[in-house]
């Protein structure tokens, strides 16, 4: 598959993921799971809300591959089943139900890391080291959407100032409220493994940007199941703020250092 939408226009030093919109789960995965994998959750339309990116120069890595195949923003060498926060491949959904009436062995796990989880980290780190050798510093955007009551629009994480300057992230705060978007720092999201594996790293900032699903979702106070919610009447007036917000960091309007 291909894990790379190129820019259409002159590239920006900026990379952005999409680890979480994708849907498919291979029918050869299919023969343990207890739950149907259209009922499988995920940060759903992402990909059409950032479908802009392009226009903007912005490389994007994404995958079709649902994060319940193996999630890209789980540390493969860490638990590889388990807790569906911590764990590449999640054990339970996060209503309890399991996902699995046979749970996948050892073999088949690291299949999944193999076909999913590695080719993504792949494709990032090249996109990066492409940048970097014409750019002085790259900027990461991990982007993401998520359905706590948290009260906020926008949640950025940069680990606590350990994955991005703290100018960085003060001008992408910036760039969201100055678009009407409620904005919080490392609040209860303050950055999953793919941000972290970028701390310290002298010539990239990461940052995790996790987008209010009901921003542009009809999102029920509680799901009962995981059917995607429709999406909400204003979801392009939501797509064109987000977008002058890319932009904006882009052009370096909120002066963004990249």
């Amino acid at each position: 598959m291909d894990w790379v939408v190129p820019p259409g226009v002159a590239p920006v030093p900026v990379v952005a993921c999409l680890p979480h919109d994708g849907t498919e789960f291979p029918a050869e995965l299919c023969a343990g799971l207890a739950v149907d994998p259209s009922l499988l959750w995920s940060d759903w339309l992402t990909r059409d809300l950032y479908d802009f990116l392009p226009e903007l120069g912005i490389t994007t890595v994404t995958t079709r591959f649902s994060r319940f195949v193996a999630d890209v923003n789980r540390d493969p060498a860490g638990q590889r089943f388990g807790p569906l926060r911590t764990s590449v491949v999640a054990e339970r959904l996060s209503d309890g139900r399991p996902v699995y009436h046979t749970p996948p062995g050892t073999a088949e796990l690291q299949r999944r890391i193999d076909l999913v989880h590695r080719p993504y980290h792949h494709a990032l780190d090249a996109v990066i080291a492409a940048h970097l050798r014409t750019a002085p510093r790259v900027l990461v955007l991990d982007l993401h959407s998520f359905g706590a009551p948290v009260d906020a629009d926008v949640v950025l994480g940069d680990r606590r100032g350990a994955t991005a300057a703290p100018e960085i992230t003060g001008a992408l705060r910036q760039a969201f409220t100055g678009n009407g978007f409620a904005v919080r720092v490392n609040e209860r999201y303050a950055g999953g493994w793919t941000v972290r594996r970028f701390a310290g790293h002298p010539r990239v900032d990461a940052v995790q940007i996790e987008l209010n699903k009901r921003c542009y979702l009809d999102y029920p106070a509680r799901l009962t199941r995981d059917l995607p919610p429709p999406p909400r009447n204003n979801f392009y007036e939501v797509k064109a703020r987000l977008r002058a917000a890319v932009a904006a960091m882009c052009a370096g309007e909120q002066d963004i250092a990249v």
